[in-house]
């Protein structure tokens, strides 16, 4: 007879944890069984009861504790004792000027009055520009000369005036000029002086020199001819006899604008750069000069750089000077109060009359000023922060009674709990707020 798959094999009997002997080790003294329940979240907990934590225990963790946060507390208070200060804030007393084309003339030299004193800077740059051709030409060269005079009395040079090298190389003025006397400036003697442009006798390049003494042939036989004398400021350049590049006058005309307003922007850009921090360099009270250069080939075959010299001749303050000077007629300064002006390049300065391109010529310089701005009083820091070392926070109000230019002030300590500035200066910050 076939026997079924059933009667062949004998199925398995699945094992319940019930059915597991449980070691005698685990049985308790009445011989019961510990019921442990099963979940599907297993704890990790001990199957023993954690034994109770004793008085002694607690007494001993609690008093660890304690001592911890009094550590902490000791440490903070260190710390902050450590980085002790004190900040006094201040808004100084000012007042709204104003200006309508008012005058007002500086002077090179003297006392009591505005001074100033020129800024001189140059700078040569060239752009490319397309050749429309050749030409023959011939030119002269040219450069910078001082002249000098030893004597007391002023002397007068007709324009064409030659000035001869030690090789015989003859050089002339264009214009009349007159060179100043020697003068006594400060109890030192100062002799007489004057920067002109010269020109070469003939063009060619044999006239391109290097730094040279020159005489005044003018001036032989007479007692003059020693006691006027000339020397190069700058090469004598340009002279050039022969073939070159010619340029479209169009073309030519529309380079030199783009070089004049690039060269003047960047020589005003660099000569307030220069200027220390307590001075004050307008541009409106700058001016600038121009002389065109000799051409230079281009990298290019059918192009040639055009090239430009500017030469910047600005007047420069002493900020506090101006601010002070400015404020006088506008107001009332007690004996020893001096003033700021806040943003003077926001007031507008002008040039009083005809000026020459050389400002350094100048004795003497007028300009108009023409806007508003705020006046702030100036506050002795240093004195006002040796007042307060080691005070009391209420004796701050006495001593700023001393100081009328103080308009308002805040206080802080650190750390808080003080109420006396320290002892060491260092450790007091003086601050001036901006004004409202």
């Amino acid at each position: 007879m076939p026997k079924n798959i059933e009667d062949i094999i004998v199925p398995e009997r699945r094992r319940s944890i019930r059915d597991i002997p449980i070691p005698e080790g685990r049985r308790n003294n009445n011989g019961h069984n510990f019921n442990i329940p099963l979940t599907e979240n297993k704890s990790s907990a001990p199957l023993y009861p954690a034994p109770p934590i004793s008085d002694e225990v607690r007494r001993s963790r609690k008093g660890v504790w304690m001592a911890v946060g009094v550590a902490l507390l000791v440490l903070i208070f260190a710390l902050l004792s450590i980085f002790n200060g004190a900040t006094l804030a201040y808004i100084p007393k000012s007042q709204a000027v104003s200006f309508d084309s008012d005058l007002y003339t500086a002077r090179k030299t003297g006392d009591g009055g505005l001074l100033f004193s020129v800024v001189k800077l140059s700078l040569d740059k060239g752009l490319e520009v397309s050749a429309s051709g050749e030409e023959k030409i011939e030119k002269k060269a040219s450069g910078t000369i001082i002249i000098y005079n030893t004597s007391t009395k002023k002397q007068r040079l007709r324009a064409t005036t030659r000035f001869e090298t030690p090789d015989g190389k003859i050089y002339q003025v264009q214009d009349l000029i007159t060179i100043p006397g020697k003068s006594m400036v400060g109890g030192v003697e100062k002799l007489g002086s004057l920067e002109v442009m010269v020109y070469a006798e003939h063009p060619g390049e044999e006239f391109n020199i290097g730094l040279s003494d020159f005489t005044l042939p003018g001036l032989k036989g007479t007692s003059l001819f020693s006691s006027v004398y000339a020397r190069s400021k700058t090469e004598m350049s340009g002279g050039f006899v022969g073939v070159e590049k010619v340029v479209k006058n169009e073309d030519k005309t529309q380079v030199r604008v783009q070089l004049e307003a690039a060269l003047k922007e960047e020589l005003i850009s660099e000569a307030k750069a220069q200027v220390p921090e307590d001075f004050i360099l307008l541009s409106s009270l700058s001016s600038v000069t121009f002389k065109d250069l000799p051409q230079t080939d281009s990298l290019g075959k059918d192009s040639v750089t055009v090239n430009m010299r500017a030469n910047l001749f600005g007047v420069m303050f002493k900020r506090s000077d101006l601010s002070n000077r400015l404020a006088l007629d506008k107001i009332t300064l007690a004996s020893g109060e001096l003033v700021d002006i806040v943003e003077l390049d926001s007031l507008k300065f002008a040039f009083a009359g005809t000026l020459p391109p050389d400002l350094s010529l100048l004795d003497e310089v007028k300009f108009s000023v023409t806007g508003g701005a705020v006046a702030v009083w100036y506050t002795d820091e240093v004195a006002l922060k040796t007042d307060l070392i080691g005070k009391h926070k209420r004796d701050i109000p006495s001593i700023l009674n001393n100081y009328p230019t103080v308009l308002s002030a805040t206080l802080t300590i650190r750390p808080f709990w003080k109420s006396s500035f320290p002892e060491n200066s260092e450790r007091i910050s003086i601050k001036k707020l901006p004004v409202k």
